[in-house]
């Protein structure tokens, strides 16, 4: 069991988060905190401030993604093999999304386990769910889990609580409000709505001539009375949305889908005539919940004393849900499934172990067979190059290292006929070497990290801060008198170091 877990939901105007820790006798919360945003561009300042609050180290981290950022889709498939859906699915959902399913990642639940299968799918784009990774990475957050806003509120208030089991669940958030749809044990329906605490609050600043900092604090007031003419128009117009939407799925999907109860959650409900004015328009039963309440969680004193549940409802349930768990959603699947972990290694170095077991036994087995034939190899060129030594130098007798008494006779022969080869060549080298150092710009920061000289080219490989800093290198070379051609084989970003890798080649 991990020793902390961090349950991050990241809404359009504020993130929230739960830490909590699993002992012998249950999850306790040791800590909870909540931060506001500006939009999308806040959240790293948000992250910053909220690290600064609650410690990110060391914490399997489960966040979530707001539904209005993603489609949803309910498809029926005549087959039940999760490995076969899992094939299929995108071919069935490309008529029906408007861009192509190569630049999506897919999850999807199954709602119904029968000979075929009543499946509800939920994609996001690819390139917004790795904006969306990359600012958690910043933060050294890498979650286990990347799910839905407000589907794990459902799937935990159902597992604990029977009446969840064919209810709607609303999270009412700041600009935007999720509904869930439960039945018979299943996620069957996720829909978003333009309608949230904001909207109450900028209906009343409006009618009331208020700003909509003292809008908020009247809204959250005790006498709701005062606003209800003003509130209910919006409020209306979104249980017609909801109404429209559970007829439209009923029509479409399941027939037979019924309601009883609706459950209430989420920072817009803290309106205090919400509830009734939902349960008069929805004609059911409306109830606001605390999901720490009714799963026995322990919390220290002073986050008793502050805990509001319709707060923080879905960043608990995200922080209780089960990473293994297929009852909700999770997007890191694909290119964005999570490395490795310690169990998957494990099995990976045992299978190298038995690998490398069985080469070393090959290679024992090689070895002895191996030395035999070598040692003959050895004899047999041993005694060509002695033979070849007699050969060049019949007049030597003495022969104690063929080798060496060559090479010292060959040194001689060069010596007595002024040809210092050895040393014109080394001066040749140290000469180009001089070369290309006074033609690389002293305002250039480069690190050379190979310099191979043959007969024909040099190839210089390196570092440096940008692309222009490579071509003032290569046009600086080619005004040597060393070289006839001078290119870049090479130039390239590296993210490791935040540099420029490079390749030159001079001919």
């Amino acid at each position: 069991m991990p020793d902390t877990i961090l349950g991050l939901d990241i809404g359009s105007s504020s993130i929230k988060a739960i830490q909590i820790t699993g002992g012998m006798k249950g999850y306790q919360l040791i800590a909870c905190d909540q931060v506001l945003i500006a939009k999308d561009e806040g959240l790293d300042e948000g992250l910053k401030a909220l690290s600064e609050k609650i410690s990110f180290q060391g914490n399997i981290c489960i966040s979530s993604f707001q539904p209005d950022h993603v489609s949803f889709h309910n498809i029926q498939l005549p087959f039940k093999d999760k490995k076969k859906i899992a094939q299929t699915i995108g071919f069935e959902l490309e008529p029906m999304l408007p861009f192509s399913v190569d630049t999506i990642t897919t999850d999807y639940t199954i709602a119904n386990h029968s000979e075929k299968s009543r499946i509800l799918s939920a994609s996001i784009q690819a390139n917004t769910l790795d904006q969306y990774l990359n600012h958690l990475a910043t933060h050294n957050l890498d979650p286990e889990v990347v799910d839905i806003s407000g589907v794990p509120t459902a799937v935990q208030f159902a597992s604990q609580n029977n009446e969840g089991n064919n209810a709607l669940f609303i999270d009412i958030g700041s600009d935007t409000s999720s509904l869930v749809f439960f039945m018979h044990g299943s996620v069957v329906l996720v829909r978003s709505f333009p309608f949230g605490g904001n909207t109450i609050t900028r209906a009343i600043s409006k009618s009331k001539g208020l700003s909509e900092e003292e809008a908020e604090v009247q809204k959250c007031g005790a006498e709701t009375q005062n606003f209800a003419d003003v509130v209910e128009p919006g409020v209306k117009a979104f249980c017609q949305q909801i109404q429209n939407t559970l007829h439209a799925f009923r029509y479409e999907a399941i027939k037979d889908s019924a309601t009883k109860k609706v459950f209430l959650t989420g920072g817009g409900a803290l309106y205090p005539g919400l509830p009734a004015m939902l349960g008069d328009f929805l004609e059911l039963p409306v109830e606001l919940f605390d999901l720490a309440k009714l799963t026995g969680l322990e919390m220290t004193e002073n986050i008793s004393a502050s805990w509001n549940p319709s707060l923080m409802n879905t960043a608990l349930a995200l922080a209780l849900r089960d990473t293994k768990a297929k009852g909700s959603f999770n997007f890191r699947t694909g290119k964005f499934t999570k490395g490795k972990k310690y169990e998957q290694f494990k099995k990976e170095l045992k299978r190298i172990a038995i690998y490398a077991a069985i080469v070393l036994v090959v290679l024992s087995g090689k070895f002895f067979t191996g030395y035999y034939v070598l040692q003959k190899h050895h004899d047999h060129y041993k005694n060509e190059i002695r033979a070849t030594f007699k050969k060049t130098l019949p007049n030597v007798k003495r022969i104690v290292d063929p080798v060496h008494q060559i090479k010292v006779k060959v040194r001689e022969v060069r010596e007595s006929k002024f040809l210092p080869a050895e040393s014109l060549g080394r001066d040749t080298v140290v000469d180009l070497l001089r070369d290309i150092a006074l033609r690389i710009p002293e305002t250039a920061g480069i690190d050379i990290s190979r310099l191979i000289i043959d007969e024909k080219r040099v190839r210089l490989k390196g570092y440096t801060d940008t692309f222009n800093t490579v071509d003032e290198i290569k046009n600086s070379m080619k005004e040597s008198n060393y070289f006839t051609e001078v290119s870049i084989s090479s130039a390239q970003h590296d993210r490791s170091t935040d540099s420029i890798r490079f390749e030159l080649i001079m001919e």
